[in-house]
């Protein structure tokens, strides 16, 4: 799939930020995304954070970058660590 672009409004501050997710993935238990910094997957993982079946936030050694990961219900009956 193609890069996608994760827009995220500060409450706070007011100021957006940009988030590049590359390598969006969608497969049977949800879908994942790479992104450039761990500030960055923390950020997005947050704007998912109502998702009810999980959001994580990992480093992927193979790749050597930051991935997120959002779970669906499929995820959940399989039994997937990290799924809710």
């Amino acid at each position: 799939m193609e890069n996608e672009n994760l827009i995220i409004k500060n409450k706070k501050t007011g100021l957006t930020d940009i988030i590049n997710q590359r390598e969006l993935e969608v497969k049977d238990w949800g879908f994942s995304f790479f992104v450039d910094s761990e500030s960055e997957a923390y950020k997005a993982a947050y704007s998912y954070r109502n998702s009810p079946h999980g959001v994580e936030v990992q480093w992927a050694g193979g790749a050597e970058e930051w991935m997120v990961t959002v779970f669906n219900e499929f995820a959940v009956k399989s039994g997937i660590d990290g799924a809710k």
